[in-house]
């Protein structure tokens, strides 16, 4: 069975989509036959590779455009586009992108990404290695290039701030070959003629410009090197290796120069201010002072005899005033409680008169069941020795002793004849 074209085509692009090294793919190269965009907006040109010559043709439709990527394509630039082989039935084979960068910016942002992982795992972006800047520096020292406006920029704002720094110049080149290592070298030198603080400079530029300080030479250079240094590489949007390196980094040489000598800014500004601030410290003081003088002198006023006395005269006089009205108050309350008592007092006495006298007949009660003299009345008797000692036993008396027999009306004079025991329950007849 034959294809027709269409179906074809149309496979050709399926298998395309499936392939993963044949959809949204990114490639490199060089622009060739650019001429614009068209009247539908869409941008149609070739992309050339130098090494075999090989084209491809390219096209980005006109929604995707932006002015940065207007900016990007022109001809003869190096591009790197990301989009997917694309075959169509009129005009053949072809790449659609959607984004371009310049510079072949792919590669080289994936090997900038690879060494900045690399660096990163060696630990050279740690805090920890970061030197101190010096607060107070003599000796300034300025890499950068020759030609330039760096070094006049540098120059003229340290020397705003700190009109005595000394600065010394060493140039190298910043792009080129031989770039890395003139910077390199630059260094080493500057380290070794021992200024207080380096300032690594350059101004601003393309990223091919600018890419020396994302070398992995440089950037151990900047990380060996013993003196502190500020990195000042390009401008506010441009960032490097060697920015994230150094002991500091500041955006412009300008802010680098700063950065340097503020300490001494900040040390001319403090003499300068400090006049009128010691004015007003000594103001303030003297006014503190007089505030605890005149707490002081009140104090002492308020506790001397005279206040005392006069405190004390004004108190008594206060009492001497109250005391009556108090006293009138107090003697019609004692009243008052009196009168409430003596109209109590009658039902209380009789109710405790009462409760006494139940209680008195109680006590004669209990009294009259344990006395002696109704027990003698009942036909009772107790005996007695000659001693007095009561006798409540045989066992206490023999035969012949003489007892006294009390009865209820009178005494009984007897002499023992003789003692029994008896059983106990047993009844004498």
């Amino acid at each position: 069975m034959a294809y027709t074209v269409s179906e074809l085509v149309k496979n050709l692009n399926s298998a395309i989509r499936i392939s993963k090294t044949l959809y949204r793919i990114e490639i490199e190269g060089e622009i060739v036959g650019y001429n614009g965009p068209n009247k539908n907006g869409h941008i149609y040109f070739d992309l050339k590779d130098k090494q075999d010559a090989s084209v491809i043709k390219c096209m980005m439709y006109g929604s995707k455009c932006t002015r940065e990527f207007f900016d990007i394509i022109r001809e003869g630039a190096k591009v790197t586009l990301f989009g997917s082989l694309n075959y169509h039935e009129r005009f053949g084979l072809s790449f659609v992108f959607e984004r371009i960068s310049d510079g072949g910016e792919g590669a080289r942002k994936r090997a900038l990404e690879a060494l900045r992982r690399e660096l990163e795992e060696l630990g050279m972006f740690d805090e920890m290695y970061k030197k101190p800047l010096p607060r107070f520096p003599m000796t300034i020292g300025l890499i950068t290039a020759s030609s330039g406006a760096a070094i006049g920029d540098v120059v003229a704002s340290a020397r705003e701030y700190n009109p005595f720094v000394r600065i010394v110049v060493c140039t190298a080149l910043q792009e080129g070959e031989t770039a890395v290592s003139e910077v390199v070298s630059a260094i080493k030198r500057m380290d070794e003629y021992g200024p207080d603080v380096i300032i690594l400079s350059r101004g601003g530029g393309s990223k091919d410009s600018l890419w020396t300080f994302n070398d992995r030479k440089v950037a151990q250079a900047v990380f060996d090197c013993r003196t502190p240094i500020i990195s000042a590489i390009g401008h506010k949007r441009d960032e490097s290796i060697t920015d994230d390196i150094a002991d500091d980094h500041q955006i412009t040489p300008t802010a680098a120069a700063h950065k340097a000598t503020e300490g001494v800014r900040d040390l001319l500004s403090a003499l300068l201010s400090a006049p009128d601030e010691l004015a007003v410290l000594m103001k303030n003081r003297i006014s503190s002072e007089k505030k605890r003088l005149y707490a002081a002198s009140d104090a002492i006023r308020f506790n001397s005899p005279i206040s005392r006395l006069e405190r004390d005269k004004k108190e008594l006089e206060k009492f001497s005033t109250q005391l009556p009205a108090y006293m009138n108050a107090k003697l019609h309350a004692e009243k008052q409680m009196l009168e409430r008592y003596r109209l109590k007092l009658p039902p209380l006495m009789g109710s405790s008169l009462s409760k006494a006298v139940k209680k008195r007949d109680v006590f004669i009660s209990s009294l009259e069941g344990l006395s002696p003299v109704l027990r003698l009345k009942s036909g009772f008797s107790y005996v007695q020795d000659k001693d007095g000692k009561n006798i409540r036993s045989v066992s206490g008396v023999n035969a012949g002793d003489e007892l006294t027999i009390r009865v209820s009306d009178g005494m009984i004079s007897s002499v023992v004849k003789e003692t029994r025991v008896l059983d106990p329950g047993v009844v004498d007849k």
